[in-house]
C-alpha cells in the first residue's frame, strides 16, 4: 500500500514537468503565390502561444511554370538576447520527393544575438512544385519570422528552324526567282 501511495505521488508530481517538453508547433502547410508582375513573394509564420524549446519546421509551397532565378530571405528578430526563436535551418525542397534542391546559408546573427538572417539563392530551376522550409527552435513565447524575395522567370529560347526546312526555304526562293526570270 506504501509503495503504490508513493509511486502515485511520483507520477502526480511529475505530470506538469513531463507536460512541458518540448512541442512540435510547425503551422499547417501553407502555399504561397509567386507575384510575376513585381517579381516578388513573400511568407511568414508568428508563435504567440509557444514555450521554449518548442521547434517548428514549416512548409511554403508554390509553383514554376517555366524555369526561374528565385533569391529568398528569412529572418527573425528579437527584443533582447536570449528571447524569440532561433532559426535553424532554411532551403528549398523538391514538393514530389521531399529532398533538399537548394540549402540556405547563415547570413547574418546580430552580435546582440537578437536577430538572424538566412537565405537561399537558386538559378535556372525547373518548373516545377517545390517550397521553402523554415526550421527553428523557441527560446521564448511570443515568436515569429518572416520570409521574403525576388522570382526572375527566364526567357523561353526562340525555337530555331532545322536544316530540312531552310533548305526547302531556299529551294522556294530559287523556284520563284526562276519562275520569274522565264517570263
Amino acid at each position: 500500500m506504501k509503495f503504490t501511495s508513493i509511486v502515485t505521488a511520483v507520477l502526480l508530481l511529475a505530470a506538469p514537468v513531463l507536460d512541458a517538453a518540448a512541442k512540435d508547433i510547425s503551422s499547417p502547410v501553407q502555399t504561397i503565390t509567386l507575384k510575376t508582375g513585381d517579381n516578388s513573394l513573400s511568407f511568414g509564420d508568428n508563435f504567440a502561444g509557444a514555450a521554449a524549446g518548442d521547434t517548428f519546421s514549416d512548409r511554403f509551397y508554390f509553383s514554376l511554370t517555366s524555369t526561374a532565378d528565385i533569391t529568398s530571405n528569412a529572418t527573425s528578430n528579437a527584443a533582447k538576447s536570449g528571447t524569440g526563436l532561433d532559426l535553424t535551418g532554411y532551403g528549398i525542397y523538391s514538393a514530389l520527393t521531399n529532398d533538399l534542391v537548394i540549402g540556405g546559408t547563415k547570413v547574418y546573427v546580430n552580435k546582440f544575438g537578437v536577430a538572424d538572417k538566412w537565405t537561399v539563392s537558386a538559378d535556372d530551376l525547373a518548373a516545377g512544385n517545390y517550397y521553402f522550409r523554415v526550421d527553428g527552435k523557441m527560446l521564448s513565447s511570443g515568436a515569429s519570422f518572416a520570409g521574403n524575395g525576388t522570382i526572375t522567370v527566364s526567357a523561353l529560347p526562340v525555337p530555331e528552324p532545322t536544316m530540312p526546312a531552310m533548305l526547302l526555304g531556299g529551294l522556294a526562293i530559287l523556284g520563284v526567282a526562276a519562275r520569274r526570270k522565264a517570263k
